[in-house]
């Protein structure tokens, strides 16, 4: 499978999940609403001190719900090349990426302008009448290594990313998920 195909069946398989949670959560929580944006402390750690709650129940009281997905899509690892970059894919989640880098840090104007773009913090382009927001959810940035959770985001999100990253003049790019393998039937 080639990997433009991969990334897009990663977020399909997800995105169905989320759809389904979304679901429930409506009929049980008519009140609550999903992809919910919040402004956080900064100790919390999120870039741009903000993040999106998969679903926040409002019965009373806000509580927020984070989805976790019960079915994991598997894949070989791979590897490869992006610009001039060597590019390894280990197995990853559409909601827990990690890619670690050889640079120190990410240019922040250009992840400013991309966590911008793919975030969309002021709701340039919210719709009320769509189903999913299509943004990430969040963003943590360290030294070698950024981690997203992508969230409805389109797979253009995720590509633009390891371009702002190889542009950056990353020789060295790992992709990987926090969690540990797990195993699905699909």
């Amino acid at each position: 499978m080639n990997a433009k195909a991969l990334v897009w069946r990663l977020r399909d398989h997800y995105v169905d999940q989320f759809r389904s949670f979304v679901a429930l959560q409506r009929r049980q929580h008519p009140k609550g609403a999903s992809e919910v944006k919040f402004r956080v402390p900064e100790e919390a750690g999120f870039f741009g001190q903000m993040c999106c709650v998969d679903f926040i129940r409002n019965d009373g009281a806000v509580i927020p719900v984070e989805f976790t997905p019960e079915r994991f899509l598997t894949f070989e690892p791979t590897s490869g090349t992006l610009g001039n970059a060597s590019l390894a894919v280990g197995r990853f989640t559409w909601d827990d990426v990690v890619i670690r880098h050889d640079l120190d840090r990410l240019p922040s104007d250009k992840l400013s302008k991309w966590f911008r773009l793919r975030f969309d913090p002021d709701d340039i382009r919210h719709n009320s009448l769509s189903e999913l927001s299509e943004i990430i959810h969040s963003v943590r940035e360290q030294p070698h290594q950024i981690s997203i959770d992508f969230g409805t985001a389109k797979p253009d999100a995720f590509w633009d990313l390891l371009q702002l990253i190889v542009d950056a003049g990353a020789v060295r790019v790992e992709i990987s998920g926090s969690r540990p393998d797990a195993a699905d039937d699909d």
